[in-house]
């Protein structure tokens, strides 16, 4: 096509782009094409960083996400391909890959997605947003950050960090990286494109999950499920619409291990949806079953990669367990489900009594073997590790300040935007409260939960009117129907009619007139 572009480098830099994009996802690429794709997003990314004014590009924003997530997919499937087992290596792959350590090497695709996000300035543009009316955010900065194309790449390669980030197992990182988007924020940038909404909740989910921040993951997962359930409808005919189905299944395991290590009530669509998915596993889970918490965390985690390459001038390569990753993710994460087995059981018993002796309550849980039965220090150390695997932060969501301070429009109150991501309070997610007297009695807090009808309401009413509106649709259409194959044979016997009353009113009116004179 070289001879019909006019020798274009750009457009063909994008179509050689969108060449090895159907190489990876239809036939499978060899090393020759992970190198020559690497060089392809070298010569892009330089030529967009590179130039001295904003380059004359405007891309769909679906096409810039495209971009940024097949970039990190090919970094993703080049370091599993590195760790693969050394049977499957030829020498001369070996001595390729080793001459060439920069090619999908983790500091050049960092490099590539933190100076994305500089360029384009998109972090300062996304505070001046935070600060007031849209109007700041066109205050301020340079051209490159008032540029579509950059502004679009800055912002998808800040969530393509995050997802780097919960890939190299760095969630508290992944955390930070987020705190300049809005998420509170209805219409934000990440909502322009489907599959970057779906990839941005889901890495912060997972990654919440990791942190123990059961409240919040249970938060996140439920709010993008119910976003997927409303409008998958619409995305049926996308080539995106496995994928997006398969990370909702995900996110419902993902959400079913949250509400086994924290109950909490969610959403009653969800809660029946993820019954019917994974109801006998969480029924497993809630009763300690490892083996339930870890086929799930397997089928739904993401794929974690290693971010230092093996020395290939080593027979064999070291540092090329392709699972190692994975195998430690999994192995730290079943240490916490081991750390809370007791707190149901403990919770159970706590929920029947406003007061309880620790003796009592060893007898009860049978906190040791026979020999050790009834240890007042095992119970003590039951109730401490209740009281800390139960309170954990938990995100505030939106900052609503005063007008005056921040804009100068006429209401009274606004929201500004929404405190960080990583920022929290500490707060317990239990409805049991308790505490411990000198006397080795346990003080159980009369607790009541709230029942929440408005939502019940709400969301019976909303049918209501759908089925109002169906009702009322299918009877116009009936209506129509029936009136459209009567309406010619209604206006021929009306002329008739018409004429017949004529003609009967004519004599009538003539013998009036004689009477009257």
């Amino acid at each position: 096509i070289i001879p019909i572009v006019g020798e274009d480098p750009l457009f063909l830099t994008l179509y050689k782009e969108l060449y090895f994009r159907h190489i990876y996802s239809k036939i499978g690429p060899t090393l020759n094409n992970r190198i020559e794709s690497w060089r392809t997003y070298q010569e892009l990314f330089n030529y967009i960083l590179n130039s001295p004014s904003p380059v004359e590009l405007d891309l769909p924003n679906l096409w810039v996400w495209d971009i940024i997530d097949e970039f990190i997919y090919q970094y993703q499937s080049a370091c599993q391909n590195r760790t693969k087992p050394r049977a499957k290596f030829h020498a001369d792959e070996r001595r390729i890959l080793s001459e060439n350590p920069e090619v999908w090497s983790t500091h050049g695709v960092l490099h590539y997605l933190t100076a994305l996000v500089a360029k384009s300035g998109i972090i300062g543009t996304l505070e001046r947003e935070a600060k007031g009316t849209a109007a700041a955010a066109g205050e301020g900065g340079d051209e490159f950050s008032k540029h579509s194309l950059y502004k679009m790449l800055g912002y998808f390669s800040i969530i393509g960090l995050v997802r780097v980030h919960c890939m190299m197992c760095d969630y508290n990182l992944a955390l930070r990286t987020l705190d300049p988007i809005d998420l509170t924020h209805k219409r934000g940038l990440f909502t322009r494109v489907t599959a970057c909404h779906i990839t941005l909740y889901y890495y912060l989910g997972f990654t919440y999950l990791m942190m123990r921040r059961y409240v919040d993951a249970i938060k996140t997962f439920t709010t993008i499920l119910l976003y997927i359930s409303r409008t998958k409808q619409y995305h049926t005919r996308s080539y995106q619409y496995e994928s997006m189905i398969k990370k909702a299944e995900q996110m419902y395991g993902l959400l079913a291990i949250a509400v086994a290590l924290c109950p909490q009530r969610i959403d009653e669509n969800i809660h029946q949806v993820l019954r019917e998915k994974y109801g006998e596993r969480m029924t497993r889970m809630q009763r300690g079953d490892e083996t339930a918490f870890s086929e799930t965390f397997m089928f739904c985690c993401p794929k974690f990669v290693n971010p230092s390459p093996p020395d290939y001038t080593v027979d064999p390569p070291v540092n090329s367990q392709a699972n190692e990753p994975l195998q430690n993710q999994l192995r730290l994460f079943m240490q916490e489900v081991r750390q809370q087995v007791c707190i149901p059981i403990v919770r159970s018993y706590l929920k029947l009594y406003s007061t309880i002796s620790i003796p009592k309550l060893a007898m009860f849980l049978e906190a040791d073997d026979a020999d050790t039965r009834g240890d007042s220090d095992a119970v003590r150390a039951y109730l401490a590790c209740f009281k800390h695997k139960t309170h954990n932060l938990v995100w505030a969501g939106s900052s609503t300040t005063t007008a005056a301070t921040h804009n100068n429009n006429n209401n009274a109150n606004a929201t500004v935007g929404s405190t960080p991501v990583s920022s929290g309070k500490v707060l317990s997610s239990s409805d049991v409260d308790f505490y411990v007297d000198g006397a080795d009695m346990v003080h159980i807090l009369d607790s009541k939960v709230v029942r929440r009808y408005g939502e019940f309401f709400i969301r019976n009413v909303n049918k209501f009117e759908e089925i109002l509106k169906d009702i009322k649709s299918n009877t116009a259409t009936a209506a129509i129907a029936a009136a459209a194959p009567s309406s010619s044979a209604s206006s021929s016997s009306t002329q008739p009619t018409a004429t017949a009353a004529i003609a009967a009113a004519a004599p009538s009116s003539s013998a009036s007139s004689s009477s009257t004179q």
